[in-house]
């Protein structure tokens, strides 16, 4: 036999199939090439030995290692097509029980159309904008199915649609490892390790409460996630279309908020109880479509002195038009700002547009007097269409600060009651602080023996979710502060400048957290995180122009 008739052999041994018994691997022989039977595996070595007794010990040891493992043909469903069905079925099961047969065709066929949104191509670019809109601008809903009285926000809707696209598109993200993402991942599984014991220590009505609130905090995370890591996302004009967008938005959400001041809109949306007084008539503070004055006062503090940085920053370069429609803005901002009456909004402004200069290297007494002048200025306006408005704030909200050494429970409007309750009542049980009462159960627990709120973000995150979750939120602020420094510190281009204003804002809301549980504004926090995930994603190279 010679060299090639062997050779043909040895390849026709291993082109072919051979049967094995359960738990082996696969081997390959053949006895004839145009009529192919599976033979033992324990044959091979025989057939060989017949078919080719020439090849040598080393020829016969390659045989012997060069195995094939033949790939299970059987196609696996991806592990999120498991979790949509199981979704959909409950759904559709809670649904059928508890609509009427109109209702629930309607339902349906909004899901049906959801879910030809999330699968269509269009939904990568325009999921950013529908999304941070409807969480913005958009009132929620009352389903009666619901009692008529829980909200269902349409956010939450697309909430749960982006995270079935990133599931289903995961090649058209690219999951960055930054230092915000990874310490919002550890922030949110603190607070997720709280959750338990909002079961245990307030009952299962508020568990179920402190999972619902938790899945609202959720949001911002998606789209901060969703502008990093979407490859579509990350074009200079799309980072500069979406900034002009968010101003945009914050425009309609403040304007609203001034019109429904004055002339209340029969739109309804849960907010909170905080009024003023103007000759015995009681007026409901500005909140525009959020839930609380504070929550509004806070988005109208962002956008202020977002506006204000823009002006400051780039006023030798601004067309007319720009500057024309810069000091509108400031003038909206500010006068929603002050028909919140947000005292904490207030703080907000002064203490981001300062450090905002210092960074920029611009803090110049002209710089500083103008900004002052332009809010001063609207203020003003204010007045001239609403005298006892401005006047009471300054009597009212300003004035009881005075008095903040004689009674500080009344200058910090019930505040400091609440806050010494709450530290005696840790103090005497210390074994709560480890992970906390549950996330959100604090205004709603009976574990006091009354509803207590804390109305402080760093007191109402160690009681709820304990020094893990302060820990927790401490590093996710020391990475939110390192990243943006360290972007600010190039000179003359737009991230420098984005990222400048961030770091300047996020002190702000620590200064504004002493006041306020900010984490509650998952609405606001949504237009936040979007803006530090589009600051980080800007070309480093980006010029002004834009």
């Amino acid at each position: 036999m010679g060299p090639e008739e062997r050779l043909r052999k040895v390849r026709l041994i291993k082109g072919c199939k051979c049967r094995r018994p359960w738990g082996l691997s696969w081997q390959t022989a053949t006895l004839d090439v145009r009529q192919p039977r599976w033979v033992p595996w324990k044959l091979v070595p025989f057939a060989k030995g017949i078919l080719a007794p020439e090849l040598g010990q080393a020829d016969r040891l390659l045989m012997s290692t060069q195995t094939h493992n033949f790939p299970n043909e059987r196609v696996l469903s991806p592990r999120y097509e498991y979790l949509l069905f199981l979704f959909a079925a409950l759904v559709t099961s809670l649904l059928t029980v508890r609509l009427e047969s109109s209702l629930l065709l309607l339902l349906l066929a909004g899901g049906v159309l959801l879910a030809v949104y999330t699968l269509s191509a269009a939904c990568l670019r325009t999921w950013p904008y529908l999304f941070v809109a409807c969480a913005l601008v958009v009132p929620p809903l009352y389903p009666s199915f619901l009692g008529g009285e829980t909200p269902v926000y349409v956010a939450n809707l697309l909430f749960v649609a982006g995270c079935f696209m990133v599931l289903a598109r995961g090649t058209d993200f690219q999951i960055g490892a930054d230092s915000i993402g990874k310490a919002a991942a550890g922030f949110l599984f603190a607070l997720a390790l709280s959750i338990p014991f909002g079961f245990w220590f307030s009952g299962t009505s508020e568990g179920v409460g402190s999972c619902l609130r938790f899945f609202l905090l959720l949001h911002p995370f998606l789209i901060y996630y969703w502008l990093r890591s979407c490859q579509t996302s990350q074009r200079e004009e799309s980072l500069m279309l979406a900034g002009k967008f968010l101003l945009g938005l914050g425009v309609v959400a403040a304007f609203y908020g001034i019109i429904d001041f004055y002339i209340p809109i029969p739109i309804p949306h849960p907010f909170a109880d905080q009024y003023i007084y103007l000759d015995g008539r009681m007026i409901r503070r500005a909140q525009g479509m959020l839930y609380e004055a504070s929550s509004f006062g806070n988005l109208s503090a962002f956008f202020l002195g977002l506006t204000l940085a823009i002006l400051l920053s780039w006023w030798k370069k601004l067309s007319l038009g720009w500057k024309i429609a810069l000091y509108l803005m400031i003038g909206i901002f500010t006068t929603a700002l002050f028909l919140s009456y947000s005292r904490g909004s207030w703080a907000n402004v002064l203490v981001t547009v300062p450090v905002f200069l210092v960074l920029q290297r611009k803090l110049r007494l002209q710089i500083a007097a103008a900004s002052v002048f332009v809010v001063a200025g609207f203020v003003f306006l204010v007045y001239q269409i609403s005298p006892l408005v401005v006047l009471n704030f300054f009597n009212w909200r300003m004035g009881t600060l005075l008095e903040f050494w004689s009674d500080p429970n009344l200058a910090t409007s019930g505040r400091w009651e609440n806050w010494w309750h709450l530290i005696s009542f840790f103090a005497d049980h210390p074994w709560y602080l480890i992970f906390g009462i549950g996330y959100k159960t604090l205004p709603h627990t009976h574990i006091f023996g009354r509803p207590l709120i804390a109305d402080n973000g760093f007191l109402s995150l160690t009681f709820e979710a304990g020094v893990v979750g302060l820990a927790a939120f401490l590093w996710l602020n020391r990475a939110v502060f390192s990243t943006t420094l360290r972007a600010s510190q190039q000179r003359n281009s737009v991230r420098a400048i984005g990222a400048a204003f961030m770091f300047a804002f996020w002190c702000g809301e620590m200064v504004q957290m002493v006041t306020g549980d900010l984490l509650t504004y998952w609405r606001n926090m949504v237009v936040f995180f979007a803006a530090l995930a589009l600051v980080q994603t800007i070309p480093q190279g980006a010029t002004d122009e834009g």
